[in-house]
């Protein structure tokens, strides 16, 4: 029997942030995708609903400690966490009454597409889940929110 024995290396960090940010949405959108598909296949529609509620209530509840009280508070937050932390290539505009948030590039959505081989009938569910998402996140405000979709580029729209 052989024995091997390796010296020990610290692994130093040295990916730059664009490294970090295809990373982090690489391995989030796979577990949501992963998480999704699971739910639904174990908990059925009711399974999904409650889980898109629970992930919608931590969302609500971290914008609440943020201090959210306007539309254009909620795009500025959703923003700076989609940008920092995904990637994405976002635009934000808007006043305390009405504020939209465009999605020139979705670095989640990139990755689902790219890393979930998504069909074109999932697509398009997701899209529909999206916008059901950020509706009923706008109402747990007190807003309106709506989506539009053109192309690869969203639209989200607040209004007090």
């Amino acid at each position: 029997m052989t024995t091997v024995a390796l010296n020990k290396q610290v692994v130093e960090p040295k990916w730059n942030t664009t490294k970090i940010q295809e990373e982090v949405a690489r391995t989030h959108s796979m577990l949501y995708l992963t998480a999704m598909n699971f739910v639904a296949k174990h908990g059925g529609e009711k399974g999904v609903e409650e889980f898109q509620t629970e992930m919608r209530n931590h969302k609500v509840e971290h914008y609440k400690k943020l201090g959210v009280k306007t539309p254009l508070d909620l795009v500025k937050a959703m923003a700076e966490f989609e940008v920092n932390v995904f990637g994405s290539k976002v635009e934000i505009s808007g006043d305390d009454h009405k504020a939209e948030l465009k999605y020139n590039s979705c670095a989640m959505w990139n990755a689902m597409k790219t890393f979930g081989h998504l069909n074109t009938q999932q697509e398009e569910q997701m899209g529909r889940s999206f916008d059901m998402c950020m509706q009923n996140l706008a109402k747990e405000f007190g807003f309106k929110g709506e989506s539009k979709f053109e192309g690869e580029v969203c639209v989200l729209s607040f209004t007090k």
